[in-house]
């Protein structure tokens, strides 16, 4: 049972927000899934949703490398409610049974064609590892484009996200379902953190790298942020995808109910559970501005134990690990942040950390980093997996 009201009917909702419930219920029919929680942020709702809107109308990923990173991405983060939505779909689009099999047991990828081997690496890698082999990078790059790769990248990262939020607030499949088996992740080699000084591909951070078309769309991004650089130079290769990304960070950065120090401090977590640099250079210095002290960063960057931090921080800081690592929240660790905060504003944190997941997925998978002189993130080559 879900660990909160889930949001089906109109009654559910505000009369003030009706209008944002019946545009999301035109689109799909009915109201179900991670819009069943998000809906507790009727503000967050509609920018959130237009990235799926987005991916599913608009991206140039064929269906059949879509929905095979979707369930690869299910099955990393062990969400049965994602699984069971979309391998029907991924049958539809000509995924094999020999793959979904592979795919749901963490079997190796022998026994899969070639492009659906690339694709669940790619998901592997970077949902496990936090990177990926140049190889698997080069490959897809090669075969399809900057674009296709930077909008694979989001559906892998968004897909973790609305895994978050389903599984943080134990959302479930409603009908009969196939329960996704236990089994350990297979084994992946991490690659050994990336001493490049440019990303994998060219950054987009002059006007006129843009088409004439979507110009717009960068003078947005470099008006609010006083550049394009980091993620936006590489979402800008699939321009009305950043301007969708755009509002949603727009929203949680203005808007959300979380003060600053919760908001940098999410952040600050889920980058070192992302092991990236360039989230944690940006984000470290704010955080203490924020009035998070240098004692709680440091437990933070070197993945100590949260005894000592105060209970507000260390429940934030907690949750993003369990949510991150974990693929589950604890009971007593969800009730407190609920009973502390409330349902909307715990739905805003899950979604920060979702948010900060797809933005760390872009940086790592396409090797963009900080400045030489930034705060460092210390990080090391492991193997993750049995």
């Amino acid at each position: 049972m879900a660990r909160v009201k889930l949001i089906v009917s109109r009654d559910d909702i505000a009369a003030e927000h009706h209008a944002i419930f019946d545009e999301l219920a035109a689109l799909r029919g009915r109201i179900s899934g991670p819009s069943t929680v998000v809906l507790h942020s009727p503000g967050l709702a509609r920018p959130w949703n237009e990235i799926s809107e987005y991916l599913h109308r608009h991206s140039i990923v064929e269906a059949q490398h879509a929905e095979l990173a979707v369930c690869a991405t299910a099955r990393e983060k062990d969400c049965s409610y994602i699984w069971n939505a979309h391998v029907p779909l991924a049958r539809k689009a000509g995924v094999s049974a020999t793959t979904i099999d592979l795919v749901r047991d963490r079997r190796g990828v022998i026994g899969m064609s070639g492009p659906e081997m690339a694709v669940v690496q790619y998901v592997r890698q970077l949902v496990q590892n936090n990177r990926v082999e140049s190889t698997v990078f080069d490959q897809l790059l090669q075969a399809h484009g900057p674009q296709w790769l930077v909008e694979l990248t989001v559906w892998i990262g968004r897909y973790q996200a609305l895994a978050g939020i389903l599984n943080g607030f134990d959302v479930r499949p409603t009908m009969a379902a196939e329960e996704l088996p236990v089994v350990p992740s297979a084994a992946t080699t991490v690659p050994t953190p990336s001493l490049r000084s440019t990303p994998r591909v060219e950054p987009i951070t002059r006007r006129e790298q843009v088409p004439q078309a979507h110009r717009a769309i960068f003078d947005t991004v470099a008006e609010g942020r006083g550049s394009v650089r980091g993620p936006f130079s590489i979402l800008m290769y699939s321009p009305v995808l950043c301007r969708r990304h755009l509002d949603v960070g727009t929203f949680l950065r203005f808007n959300s109910r979380l003060e600053a120090d919760s908001h940098e401090l999410a952040i600050i977590a889920t980058a070192r559970e992302k092991d990236c640099p360039y989230i944690w250079a940006a984000h470290a210095p704010a955080a203490r501005q924020a009035g998070i002290s240098d004692a709680v960063v440091s437990v933070v960057r070197d993945r100590r134990d949260l005894a000592g931090v105060p209970a507000a921080e260390r429940d934030i800081v907690d949750y993003t690990r369990q949510l991150t690592k974990r693929n589950a929240v604890a009971p007593v660790l969800f009730d407190s942040l609920h009973g502390r905060h409330g349902v909307p504003w715990l739905v805003e944190l899950t979604c920060l950390i979702g948010h900060y997941g797809i933005v760390a997925a872009i940086l790592n998978a396409f090797e963009v980093a900080p400045a030489p002189d930034a705060e460092q993130l210390p990080l090391a080559a492991s193997t993750k997996g049995t």
